[in-house]
């Protein structure tokens, strides 16, 4: 059983290292060698579906559990759960589409989705070609009159026609999303402005030399950014001889290209070297704390 929890967990992940290594390093004179570099990115797509379904499984029971004892904020859970299976269920009715193979015939209606599949209109199919890639590009006419009162003869891909149930569907998913997905993440987004600024408050109480300079470029950089500070440009450049150099821009621009990109290339540098040695502990058995252990 050690084994099996242990030690080959560690010669899997050893002989994957080293041979990706060795397939990033190879050249022509080991092409086998060298296309697994292209196989094995394969292998992990598949492991993170299991991954995912695993998520998911486990997403549920710890959710139903909460629910069943009545645990603090099991309300919550209740949300979640119910947008995980309407989310879910939309989208395997949604995906089956394709699969049904439908018929791009002359004379059939459908309903074409708008650009932002919020809504949709019917149509008729005049005609269907077939791209180089292989996508389906159909032809049709809608009942909406063009400004010469002629109906509207336009291409759109084959998989915005959709029969009015699958539009419903369509649509429904696309409001669960962007109208309630999308607008909670803008929420906590602009949430997040607000510890931002805290922090940054926090951060420009100027203690020593280092938090002096770092007020001041951060007081600059934002100068740059906000119409005050091409105000107080066009106010500076009226004063002898040092006026032109007092543009505020210009001084954030400069700031930004060598200073603070010379310090974000050496942290840069730093963290790539730490996941380098990260890596070869993981590789080499060293670091075991993936395999729940201690590293």
């Amino acid at each position: 059983m050690l084994f099996v929890k242990r030690t080959l967990p560690l010669l899997i992940t050893f002989v994957s290292g080293i041979i990706m290594i060795m397939s990033f390093f190879s050249g022509p004179a080991l092409p086998k060698i060298k296309a697994l570099e292209e196989v094995f990115p394969q292998w992990i797509q598949i492991i993170m579906t299991f991954t995912m379904i695993l998520g998911a499984f486990s997403l549920i029971r710890f959710n139903f559990q909460k629910i069943a004892r009545k645990q603090n904020g099991w309300g919550y859970s209740v949300v979640l759960l119910t947008g995980f299976f309407v989310m879910a269920i939309l989208g395997m009715i949604s995906g089956s589409w394709p699969a049904l193979e439908p018929k791009f015939e002359t004379g059939a209606r459908f309903r074409c989705l708008a650009d932002n599949r919020l809504s949709d209109e019917e149509v008729e199919v005049l005609s269907v070609k077939v791209t180089k890639e292989g996508a389906k590009i159909v032809t049709i006419q809608s009942n909406r009159l063009d400004k010469n009162n002629k109906p509207i003869v336009k291409d759109v891909s084959a998989d915005r026609l959709k029969t009015p149930f699958m539009s419903n569907i369509n649509i429904l998913q696309q409001v669960m999303f962007e109208g309630v997905f999308k607008s909670a993440q803008s929420t906590m987004f602009a949430l997040l402005a607000f510890f931002v600024a805290s922090a940054s408050f926090r951060a420009f109480r100027i203690k020593s030399k280092e938090a002096g300079l770092l007020m001041f470029s951060a007081f600059i950089v934002m100068l740059g950014n906000v119409p005050l500070g091409n105000m107080l440009s066009n106010l500076f450049s009226y004063i002898p001889l040092i006026g032109k150099f007092l543009d505020i821009a210009a001084i954030k621009e400069w700031i930004m290209a060598y200073p603070s990109s010379a310090a974000q290339s050496a942290i840069l540098i730093g963290a790539m070297l730490g996941y380098i040695s990260s890596s070869l502990k993981i590789i080499f058995g060293v670091e075991r704390s993936h395999l729940g252990g201690e590293g």
